[in-house]
């Protein structure tokens, strides 16, 4: 059968052989488990950084969006007072046109008055009438 003494023997070199291996099972253990609690860490920063470069991302996005939009309406906004002001200055440039040709038709009259006047002085006077009609005429030109 067995022999005490031997099994003595291996019973006291697995006490002392045993303490050693649990000591190594459980470093491995828990060296594992900070390697694990590593990994979780820096997974969350990881995923706190991704998430706050998506946030700026989202957040320049909708920026840009913004200025977009504005900058339309302000485009919008100059081509509507650019019409406003380009349909008043026409309407000044007629107004002033108008004034310009009621003016010179009034000129006009009062010059073909004149020239009537002196016509008629010249004709009462003599033959120098024609001559003198034409001069204006060709001066005009």
């Amino acid at each position: 059968m067995v022999d005490e003494d031997e099994v003595m023997d291996l019973v006291d070199q697995l006490r002392f052989n045993l303490p050693d291996e649990i000591k190594q099972a459980n470093w491995t253990v828990q060296e594992q488990q900070r390697i694990i609690s590593e990994a979780h860490a820096e997974a969350a920063r990881i995923m706190a950084k991704a998430n706050e470069r998506a946030e700026e991302s989202v957040t320049d996005h909708e920026i840009v969006r913004r200025a977009e939009r504005q900058a339309t309406q302000i485009v919008r906004d100059a081509q509507s007072k650019s019409d406003q002001i380009i349909r008043d200055a026409e309407a000044y440039a007629l107004e002033q046109l108008v004034q310009l040709e009621q003016h010179l038709s009034r000129t006009l009259a009062t010059v073909k008055r004149g020239v009537e006047a002196l016509q008629s002085s010249n004709t009462q006077d003599g033959s120098a009438a024609p001559a003198a009609a034409a001069e204006p005429e060709e001066a005009a030109r």
